[in-house]
């Protein structure tokens, strides 16, 4: 079995680091992305099983990566990581290519956890 790919896309490099390490111990393979145009790009150049995705970034936001996405993966879920926003805010983001939401500051074994069930279904 290959390990499944996951993307970390974080503008914070303390927490994008943080996250890639746990999931390698976790047996993921791992790439990063700093901004949402950096995102896409990756996406668009690798398939990848899963996506932990910070909605606040930037140059290219979170919502920015979820518009492409609809149109270049419909159907495939991801995981969402949401930081510094309100619940309302949250609760506008659509559910088509999402798997789980979490807030910052997430539990790590909670991000795990979702990221498995994104990548089994």
């Amino acid at each position: 079995m290959h390990d499944q790919s996951i993307l970390i896309a974080d503008d914070d490099k303390a927490i994008r680091g943080l996250v890639s390490t746990l999931l390698r111990l976790e047996k993921f393979d791992v790439d990063e992305a700093g901004n949402g145009l950096e995102t896409i790009e990756r996406m668009r150049a690798k398939r990848y099983d899963a996506l932990v995705l910070d909605l606040m970034m930037g140059p290219g936001n979170g919502q920015d990566v979820l518009d492409e996405m609809k149109v270049q993966r419909p159907g495939e879920k991801f995981v969402i990581v949401i930081s510094a926003t309100s619940q309302a805010a949250i609760d506008t983001i659509g559910e088509e290519n999402i798997c789980a939401k979490l807030r910052k500051p997430f539990d790590i074994h909670e991000l795990v956890q979702a990221i498995r069930m994104c990548v089994e279904h």
